[in-house]
């Protein structure tokens, strides 16, 4: 007879106090600098007051001055950080980043359809904001292929949406086109960020959503030339944060979306380059 005990999931399992929070898991790159990946991921789920776990699947060489090089855990090790966890802790809600192998994602994809972990939200880091890779050869056709079916909302950018449809993106337009498109490849909802709309100082950063249902467009002033590291680990994160604590989808891209404006006009500066994203302003702010 199997007496091991059922994992937990936030605050909700046996002896478990009522003031625990809800349980968030990132797996994704490590960055040392602690800008994006797990580590932001992590900033932002505490920010968020949400409890939050991470399973590294490749290890970046960076700083705020930039990518220097990667390394890919194997798939194993990836898989086993996961069962570990997962054996324990069940998570309210999960959320991908960069993930390196084609193997780590047919891992992943393969343990959070046999758990069956929702809702998961899948921000498909294919480079680096430099232009770096960070997934290596047959990842993009394992994370469209195996991940994105599962996702509740995937949150790439203008880039990663071109790689992933197969077109590129110009206008809004062409956003909803390739929300669409996502859509049918198996995502449940899409959120597109970082367009560029008009020009001169009446220029505005779009990001639009669709829910599977309707498309909302999210707007904020332009800011040219600002180099804030993280911004989309950092959202996505958020957008996790509020789906483990039981938002819906609208609600939760609404809340990450106000959290990730803030940190990006009021980020930290760690470091001599690139500012980071700083999930805390709101806290901080008042």
């Amino acid at each position: 007879m199997n007496t091991s005990p059922e994992p937990n999931r936030g605050g909700r399992g046996p002896g478990m106090p009522e003031e625990v929070p809800s349980l968030a898991l990132s797996v994704a790159g490590l960055d040392p600098c602690g800008g994006a990946g797990m580590i932001a991921d992590l900033r932002t789920f505490d920010a968020c007051g949400v409890y939050g776990m991470g399973v590294a699947a490749t290890v970046t060489y960076q700083s705020t001055m930039g990518l220097e090089g990667r390394f890919d855990l194997s798939p194993e090790v990836v898989r086993r950080q996961l069962e570990a966890v997962l054996s324990d802790v069940m998570p309210d809600a999960v959320k991908t980043g960069a993930l390196g192998s084609a193997g780590a994602v047919g891992e992943i994809a393969a343990i959070i359809r046999h758990k069956r972990l929702s809702p998961l939200v899948v921000d498909p880091v294919v480079e680096s904001g430099g232009g770096e890779p960070l997934m290596g050869e047959g990842g993009l056709e394992a994370l469209t292929g195996r991940l994105l079916p599962l996702a509740a909302l995937v949150t790439p950018n203008t880039h990663e949406v071109s790689l992933l449809c197969g077109f590129e993106v110009f206008d809004i337009e062409d956003m909803k086109a390739a929300a669409l498109r996502l859509v049918e490849m198996g995502a449940g909802a899409v959120l597109i960020t970082g367009m560029k709309a008009g020009d001169g100082r009446g220029a505005e950063a779009a990001d639009l959503l669709f829910d599977g249902s309707g498309f909302e467009v999210f707007t904020r002033p332009w800011m040219e030339g600002v180099d804030v590291h993280g911004t989309g680990c950092v959202l996505s994160a958020a957008i996790t944060a509020s789906l483990a604590k039981g938002k819906d989808v609208k609600s939760a891209v609404t809340a990450g979306w106000e959290l990730v404006a803030r940190a990006t006009v009021d980020p930290v500066r760690p470091g001599t380059g690139a500012a980071c994203a700083n999930p805390f302003a709101v806290r901080e702010g008042g």
